[in-house]
């Protein structure tokens, strides 16, 4: 079938659109194609935003930094430079009784409207600062904070307030006093507890528990992906940003907050170890390892056990084996088996019934397969055996074609085997003991004959019961 020329533009579009994850692959595209942009891209996230690890769809075009805040009697003045990725409205602190005046963006003034129910700006691309004031008759007694911005720096009557009352609905206080508290110093407490999970890829789930006390600030944590590993989630209470260096940085406010990472690889490297010159965000680390003994058999080397019954530790991993670490130095995971290794599995197990044509002229057989432990993914048939049906535990297997020896077969797909199979076989002088091109550690075969049919003898196997020639002991030859 032939497709009109505008068919199959359409769909080159699509196909190359769908794949640009830059403005720059689409700057790229033929121009045929280029007018198909906006069409084959409609609906879609803004490519030039990073977006959160959980919600591909969505587009995080602003992030802002600290706000500064200063607040007297007779009004008030924030400043705080936020950097939007493409363009964007951003929110401003103030709502409808206290609208900010005197708005500025780098320096130039700008018009203010309302938003998402708050006072906001348009802004193009680019770094930017912002800054405003307010006009009141006294110290209002709070003041509403877009839940964009993470840290709060607050100047009240010329004072710096180290434990700004900031409440979940977003709301600053300025008059809710907080001075019967003491105020504490600043403080970070980190403990990183991580989990290997082997396989394919290989994983690590880190936990970073941070205690935090004193003011709201930007904390650098450090290091928290060791080298060779690429970072695939984040999921984080507070504002954190991971860089391409694996290095964390975190929005923190007083209160205790566990940040979730989780990183990769698709090899299976022989030690694990931060970058060289690289600060990890804790000098000590626990790690948790979940082996895959079915997958291959590993040990850890370079790491002391240790007992976690004596210590705070995930619940989720207390149940597997805590390893301490010294993140200076590197360990060792050393592969010593993979897969079954040298073990011998079980081997097949084949009972088959045959039953005789009437003519003699061929066979028709049932065989009964058993194996535990099968490092065996197809069975292929022996070449005078023509397969009629196969059932793998009660459920039919389609039977195939092996293109390397054109033999009739089935794929298997459970080590744990339990076959069975029907068809004809034609009669020759020799026949296959098992019927299949795969050996068997137990065999046994029931031929059943027609009337007026007898066996007369049958070579090859170890035992044999019925046939003519086994009924005569060494006496009966000795009389004879």
């Amino acid at each position: 079938m032939k497709l009109p020329l505008w068919c199959a533009l359409l769909a080159a579009a699509s196909g190359l659109l769908a794949a640009a994850e830059t403005p720059e692959k689409i700057r790229d595209l033929p121009g045929p194609l280029k007018s198909w942009t906006g069409w084959a891209l409609w609906n879609e996230r803004d490519l030039d935003s990073p977006s959160p690890y959980n919600e591909p769809k969505k587009a995080l075009r602003l992030w802002p930094s600290r706000l500064d805040l200063q607040v007297d009697a007779a009004g008030g003045a924030f400043a705080f430079a936020a950097r939007v990725f493409s363009e964007t409205w951003v929110p401003l602190p103030g709502d409808a009784e206290w609208w900010p005046v005197e708005v500025t963006v780098n320096g130039a003034p700008s018009p203010v409207v309302e938003h998402a129910g708050g006072p906001a700006v348009k802004l193009p691309p680019g770094e930017h600062e912002l800054a405003g004031a307010y006009r009141w008759q006294g110290i209002p007694q709070r003041i509403a904070i877009p839940p964009e911005i993470g840290i709060l720096s607050l100047t009240l009557d010329g004072q710096a307030v180290e434990l700004p009352v900031w409440d979940a609905q977003g709301f600053l206080w300025l008059k809710r006093d907080a001075s019967t508290e003491q105020a504490d110093k600043d403080f970070l407490g980190v403990k990183m507890h991580s989990l290997i999970e082997d396989g394919i890829p290989l994983w690590l789930h880190t936990d970073l528990e941070l205690i935090v006390a004193g003011k709201s600030r930007e904390e650098v944590l450090g290091v928290v992906v060791p080298e060779g590993w690429k970072l695939s989630s984040v999921d984080s209470p507070i504002p954190v940003a991971v860089d391409d260096a694996g290095q964390v940085k975190a929005q923190v406010r007083a209160g205790k907050w566990t940040v979730s990472l989780s990183a990769f690889r698709l090899d299976h490297p022989e030690q694990v170890g931060y970058a060289a010159g690289a600060k990890p965000v804790a000098a000590e680390q626990f790690v948790a390892f979940r082996a895959r003994p079915d997958f291959r058999l590993v040990e850890i080397s370079g790491l002391r056990s240790i007992d976690v019954s004596q210590m705070p530790f995930p619940d989720k991993w207390r149940q597997l084996p805590v390893y301490r670490w010294e993140t200076a130095t590197p360990f060792r995971i050393e592969e010593r088996m993979r897969g079954m290794g040298l073990q011998k599995p079980e081997g097949l197990n084949i009972a088959r019934e045959l039953w005789l044509d009437q003519n003699g002229g061929g066979l028709t057989f049932r065989d009964r397969i058993t194996g535990r432990m099968q490092q065996i993914w197809r069975l292929d048939a022996a070449e005078e055996q023509d397969l009629g049906s196969v059932r793998v535990r009660g459920e039919g297997r389609l039977i195939t074609r092996n293109p390397q020896n054109n033999a009739l077969g089935v794929e298997i797909r459970d080590r744990h085997l339990d076959m069975e199979a029907t068809g004809r076989l034609a009669l020759g002088k020799e026949l296959s003991a098992t019927g299949w091109r795969s050996d068997a550690d137990g065999l046994s075969v029931t031929l059943n004959l027609p009337p007026g049919w007898r066996l007369f003898a049958l070579f090859g196997a170890d035992y044999v019961h019925g046939d003519w020639l086994t009924e005569w002991t060494l006496l009966d030859l000795f009389l004879l």
